[in-house]
């Protein structure tokens, strides 16, 4: 489990150096609704991956964020619990938060100002940062991440998004390489 290895900022002595770097990655998500059931409609952070969301057999689910279209043609950003309120193995709580600046330009998660299990509907090159708590931390601290929609393709019902995960539990730094804090 890559989340529980990890955790802190540096600032307590209790918890160890980051292991996993922060890399940017693309990947194409299509829409929830009205698109084949193979189609990779949702994104799970721990794994970085595009994927179907869908409930496992132990009763989690396979992904934290789902896509679909707005009735204006934005993307919504809708967490695994507004798509299945109450899964049966519980699951992350995913926090949104809208932000001015740029993907190049954020370098570090805030620690407030998140919106738990709220949809959120973007533009293309709008940023989103993203908290997940419940992950498996050793000490129950959460992990951060930033994401755009570079592009939609209205036509396939399918946008392009680019992520940057930091997967080491509490760490906020929102650049690639290794996080030190």
């Amino acid at each position: 489990m890559v989340g529980s290895v990890a955790c802190g900022d540096g600032s307590n002595s209790l918890v160890g150096p980051a292991t996993s770097e922060n890399v940017e990655r693309t990947a194409a998500v299509w829409m929830l609704s009205g698109t084949p059931p193979a189609l990779p409609a949702g994104f799970r952070f721990l794994t970085e991956q595009a994927v179907r969301p869908q409930m496992l057999p132990t009763g989690s689910l396979n992904f934290d964020l789902a896509v679909d279209f707005a009735a204006d043609g934005r993307v919504q950003l809708l967490p695994a619990r507004t798509v299945v309120p109450l899964p049966p193995a519980g699951g992350s709580l995913v926090g949104l938060q809208l932000s001015a600046s740029t993907f190049e330009t954020i370098q570090r998660a805030p620690e407030t100002g998140y919106h738990s299990d709220s949809v959120v509907v973007v533009a293309p090159r709008q940023l989103v940062l993203v908290r997940i708590d419940g992950v498996g931390c050793l000490f129950g601290d959460p992990f951060y991440a930033k994401l755009v929609v570079d592009s939609i393709v209205a036509a396939e019902r399918r946008v392009v998004v680019r992520t940057l995960v930091n997967r080491n539990c509490g760490y906020r730094a929102l650049t690639t390489g290794l996080p030190k804090n």
